[in-house]
């Protein structure tokens, strides 16, 4: 069953996309899900922009693991989701206090220094404030603490396979034409992509282990 001319009532839509009534009535509330076209005092008619919108919110809650606060923060009520305002929302969500004292606060300046070096070395660079930065700085501070800092070689490919992914990530997205297609293409594969990721990780691992 496709969405009609006239467009869905929310039963149809629950049927559609397999979630349920009182879960699209929560969007709504929480402003993951744009308001349908009202045709009566208590009827709304809903179209493929909603389909659309469910199938990436579950998505991103199912798969992706995201509370649905961030996924609001993310997707908001808006129809017309951009890629300025995805990526600007992805840079946020997660961010690290950079205030962190301790130890732990003194290896993540160091390791925040490290990955600007190794960037260099590709002729890259990022801001100072850059969250991603910051955050894989965070991670790489607790490795070494547990006692498993990454050696240059490791960092460097953290580095260049997420550069890989994000281009692959990146042209894809652009592949969907108009601007809200792009942004909610982009904004999936950087969160599912993430789990795809560790998956493949994994499946490196274990094709490893097998060829030893």
């Amino acid at each position: 069953m496709g969405v009609t001319g006239d467009g869905l009532r929310i039963a149809g839509l629950s049927g559609l996309t397999q979630v349920s009534i009182p879960t699209i009535k929560f969007y709504l509330r929480s402003g993951l899900l744009h308001p349908g076209r009202r045709t009566g005092p208590n009827q709304m008619r809903y179209d493929e922009s909603h389909v659309r919108r469910l199938r990436v919110v579950r998505a991103l809650v199912d798969r992706g693991g995201l509370p649905v606060a961030a996924v609001a923060e993310l997707v908001g009520g808006s129809v017309d989701v951009r890629v300025p305002d995805v990526l600007t929302a992805i840079s946020r969500t997660g961010a690290p206090d950079a205030t962190t004292p301790g130890s732990l606060g003194e290896a993540r300046a160091k390791w925040r220094d490290r990955v600007d070096e190794v960037l260099a070395k590709d002729g890259r660079e990022v801001a100072d404030d850059n969250a991603a930065a910051a955050e894989l700085a965070g991670v790489l501070a607790s490795l070494e603490l547990a006692g498993h800092a990454p050696d240059d070689a490791l960092l460097e490919a953290y580095l260049r396979a997420g550069a890989a992914v994000a281009a692959a990530e990146a042209d894809q997205a652009r592949g969907a034409g108009a601007t809200r297609e792009c942004a909610e293409r982009l904004l999936v594969s950087i969160v599912l992509g993430a789990v795809a990721l560790t998956a493949a990780r994994r499946l490196g691992h274990d094709l490893a282990d097998e060829d030893g």
